[in-house]
């Protein structure tokens, strides 16, 4: 529990800041930093592959090429070299940009922080997927959005319901927000057919897309090509990152890329909240890039991914009470967990911990506090005998959870 604190300035703070929610996720990284604990709670990237000698050999050059540029501020925009990497990136997904088209920000999280800074104004409505990423709620509902949802299944956003949805809206909604590829949370991927319906949708009733494609190479069969949504319409606000696929998460570097008027002011909010990314950290990941071609690493990545997800899936079957179901990922992180819809898994959390083993309940997900009987499970980070060992453990904990309700007669 954290510690209370009396606040007394509470009066003064704005109602931005008195819309802001704390992210559970965040806070249970405090607990399932334990070595006790295996967590399956963040979405936390495999960093064993990265060698420190490569980071420290790119360290090196860089300074010892340019130390004074490397120690300095840098264009708002974000480093050129940087820049043209990620251009390299976007061709990879039929992308076509300018180095003036992107924008470099602090991680993809920054990127829709300046989004909902340019476009939500208060009660202004916002759509996303149901469930959706909790950093792109929490940012928007911070700036006080309303958010409105549309249910996925398993090929993804379901387009009609969009279509209905826009139908029943007393204003224009700003945007639509989605994770086409290897959903988080929901480990679902829209399919082409849908995405081309999207766009069609999306044109002819106006509508700003915003693609957040932070998992978008991280494909287990690479038979499976899945358009970008960006590569279909310029109209797209797309968003990337570093972490997840080329570098590590602790360089805190992601981009944007939007039409060029809404880049405009994207960069000015930008500049008003932190002039620019640091420089340091642009130069030694375009250095580390250099020395390290980044398409055997996302193979690398993606072989250790999918093999992680299988060992999660094979214990799923193995230790979850048949009652249960899931989906299964065809990339990305995460696994997404139904349970009875009777079980509250905020509840269950606390024992779960108890069992040494945790994960994210699934009302974090939701901008109105459902889907408390579902849960997300990330397999990234730990290692194959943890999945296993934690699977277990926290098939027991459901097992006697369900027990638990269907002793009472409403629930049988």
């Amino acid at each position: 529990m954290p510690e209370f604190i009396f606040d007394k300035w509470t009066e003064l703070y704005s109602d931005k800041t008195q819309a802001l929610r704390s992210s559970q996720i965040r806070d249970l990284l405090s607990v399932t930093a334990r070595p006790d604990i295996i967590s399956f709670a963040g979405g936390l990237p495999y960093t064993k592959p990265i060698k420190a000698e490569a980071i420290v050999a790119a360290t090196e050059k860089t300074l010892s090429n340019d130390k004074d540029s490397a120690l300095q501020y840098c264009a708002s925009e974000g480093h050129l070299g940087l820049r043209k990497h990620i251009i390299e990136f976007l061709k990879a997904e039929n992308i076509s940009v300018h180095d003036d088209d992107i924008l470099i920000t602090v991680g993809a999280q920054q990127a829709l922080d300046l989004i909902g800074k340019i476009f939500i104004d208060k009660n202004d409505i916002i759509l996303t997927e149901s469930p959706s990423y909790v950093g792109a709620l929490n940012a928007f509902l911070g700036y006080g959005a309303k958010i409105e949802t549309v249910p996925l299944d398993n090929n993804g956003l379901q387009v009609n319901k969009l279509k209905e949805k826009l139908k029943t809206l007393n204003k224009k909604p700003k945007f639509f927000y989605t994770v086409p590829n290897f959903h988080n949370p929901a480990g679902v991927t829209m399919s082409k057919k849908r995405r081309h319906d999207l766009i069609k949708l999306a044109e002819k009733e106006d509508l700003l897309i915003i693609e957040d494609n932070a998992y978008s190479m991280l494909g287990f069969n690479p038979d499976d090509k899945f358009p970008a949504l960006r590569s279909l319409s310029e109209d797209v606000i797309y968003l990337g990152t570093f972490s997840k696929i080329f570098f590590a998460p602790g360089a805190r570097l992601g981009w944007v890329v939007a039409p060029k008027a809404v880049l405009e002011k994207l960069l000015l909010a930008k500049q008003a909240a932190d002039l620019c990314t640091g420089t340091l950290s642009q130069v030694i990941t375009e250095e580390y890039l250099n020395l390290k071609p980044w398409r055997p690493r996302v193979k690398q990545m993606t072989r250790i991914y999918e093999k992680k997800k299988d060992v999660m899936l094979g214990a799923l079957e193995k230790y979850f009470p048949k009652d249960t179901s899931w989906t299964k990922p065809k990339g990305g992180f995460y696994i997404w967990v139904k349970l009875p819809y009777f079980v509250d898994t905020t509840q269950m959390l606390a024992e779960a911990i108890n069992e040494k083993v945790a994960f994210v309940p699934g009302n974090n997900f939701y901008p109105d506090d459902d889907g408390k009987n579902f849960i997300r499970l990330s397999y990234c980070l730990p290692e194959a005998k943890e999945i296993e060992q934690g699977i277990k453990r926290l098939g027991q904990v459901v097992k006697s959870r369900i027990e638990l309700y269907r002793s009472f007669k409403k629930y049988r």
